[in-house]
């Protein structure tokens, strides 16, 4: 049998931050883009266990292959099963994608897997376009789905997967499970030892250049060391609660399968790298024990940092860290609940600064608690102040299965159901709410531009950042950064 996994077109997005055009100031692609490791982890781990079949992996996203030009990839490869990773945002393009499949392939069994049938198996379920769909985490449930379809078996006992009738169990019953969020309501596929699944296979993807905006090269590599986050910040809708951490002896064994593939820069993409000092530096020893040298970033927490665990990654080549700072003031964090503080922010910044450790501060205007102009413009100010090498400043977007939704909802500011019910059929012009309890989001979104001219475009900071710029891709990554910049703002003006 053939079988295919496939990360679909980016065409039809749900917008998050459009202006008065329908234009986003700042778009996902505009920071770069990643492998779909997810996806490709379910491909590698059903390529070792089962026997017989040709394998294939489609990155539409990365390969910038368009809806237009699908069919023909579709008809070369004419797959038995197709597996699709999604988010919810991306539902059209997803039911697209499966449509012009059914159009070529029509007996091909059609997957739906990814966090959209996480967040709403039930609606996830009843999409015409799908023959199945996996909830959880896919690597075990797909692999048994396509040992029971290559025998002619049933499937439906295979927990995580589910048709549009065995699904139906659980509509009046749902089930409860405390490793994933609590509105997941069926039984989901989970892996409990994530050593045992094989390194996601990079011969699929190893043709594409992904690249990104804040990295050295034009061939970077992601790597997962853990998966899950127990923190329970009100605006994030990652699904699995329960931390799983990975050996570093396995990790370590990944990285060194890429740097022999010829990678050299590698970002740890985990939901949360640092839940502790102790991780980082437990890493940094295995590092030293193998005498290993790779450039090297992760996205992490300020209040799971001290200057020694700084210092020893910094030893063993850690280049920069995104924290999740959100907001600038100790009200703002604690209704998010983030579980830190502006002081520990403010540290962990001075920290990586003495030690040359590049930040990023991951940024977000628009909350509950900035009731004026003059609040996000403080908000802003702290962003400043506080220097990093990068911000980047979002609008909080409320996505549904979050606490801050339900805050939002309970104060007619968006409604319960709306999500759900565009899943069961989505269709353009479905945008994202936001907090507009106090200011309108248009004002917002003006904000938002001033906010990164001041930043951006400070001499200070412009002087500081050409210094540090060691790279030619480096330097146009961040020339093309300044331009787009330069662009909205005259836009906006």
């Amino acid at each position: 049998m053939k079988i295919l996994i496939i990360n679909p077109p980016a065409e039809n997005t749900v917008s998050e931050n459009p202006n008065e055009d329908g234009e986003e100031f700042l778009e996902g692609d505009d920071f770069g883009d990643f492998p779909p490791l997810g996806a490709l982890y379910v491909l590698s781990h059903c390529e070792k266990h089962t026997e017989g079949h040709e394998f294939f992996f489609l990155d539409c996203v990365g390969e910038r292959i368009s809806h237009k030009n699908l069919s023909n990839f579709i008809t070369d490869i004419s797959p038995d099963i197709v597996g699709i990773t999604s988010f919810t945002i991306s539902l059209i393009d997803i039911c697209k994608a499966a449509e012009t499949i059914r159009g070529i392939v029509p007996n091909a069994h059609i997957c739906l897997g990814g966090h959209h049938p996480i967040a709403y198996p039930h609606e996830a379920a009843k999409l015409p376009q799908f023959d199945s769909i996996v909830v959880g985490e896919g690597e075990i449930a797909f692999t048994e789905l396509v040992k029971a379809i290559a025998n002619g078996e049933n499937f439906t006992h295979i927990t995580g997967v589910y048709t549009d009738e065995s699904i139906e169990i659980f509509k009046d019953k749902p089930h409860r499970d405390k490793r994933f969020l609590a509105r997941v309501s069926v039984p989901s596929a989970y892996v409990e030892e994530i050593d045992s699944i094989p390194f996601p296979n990079r011969k699929y993807i190893r043709h594409i250049k992904y690249q990104n905006v804040l990295g050295v090269t034009a061939d970077l590599a992601t790597i997962l060391s853990s998966r899950g986050c127990p923190y329970q910040c009100t605006f994030c809708d990652v699904p699995i609660k329960s931390y799983r951490q990975r050996s570093e002896d396995a990790v370590l064994d990944e990285v060194e399968e890429c740097m022999g593939m010829g990678y050299s820069e590698f970002r740890f993409y985990d939901d949360l790298f640092n839940i502790n000092e102790q991780k980082i530096i437990d890493f940094c020893d295995a590092i030293e024990r193998r005498g290993l040298n790779f450039i090297w970033d992760f996205r992490g927490r300020v209040n799971a940092v001290t200057f020694e665990s700084l210092r020893r990654a910094k030893a063993v080549g850690l280049r920069m860290i995104a924290f999740g700072v959100e907001t600038g003031s100790d009200e703002g964090l604690k209704g998010l609940k983030k579980g830190t503080t502006t002081t520990k922010v403010a540290n962990a910044f001075k920290w990586c600064r003495e030690l040359s450790i590049l930040t990023v501060a991951d940024y977000m205007i628009g909350l509950p608690t900035e009731k004026t102009r003059n609040d996000v413009v403080d908000n802003i100010k702290f962003l400043i102040n506080l220097d990093p090498d990068y911000g980047q400043i979002s609008i909080l977007t409320l996505y549904p299965n979050t606490a801050i939704y339900d805050q939002a909802v309970a104060k007619g500011l968006a409604k319960k159901d709306r999500w759900q019910k565009w899943s069961m059929d989505p269709k353009p012009g479905f945008v994202v709410d936001h907090w507009e309890e106090h200011l309108p989001h248009s004002e917002i979104v003006k904000l938002q531009k001033w906010g990164y001219q001041k930043f951006y475009f400070r001499p200070k900071y412009i002087w500081r950042s050409l210094l540090k710029t060691n790279s030619i891709y480096e330097l146009t990554a961040k020339a093309n950064g300044a331009m787009k910049l330069i662009g909205t703002n005259r836009r906006a003006a």
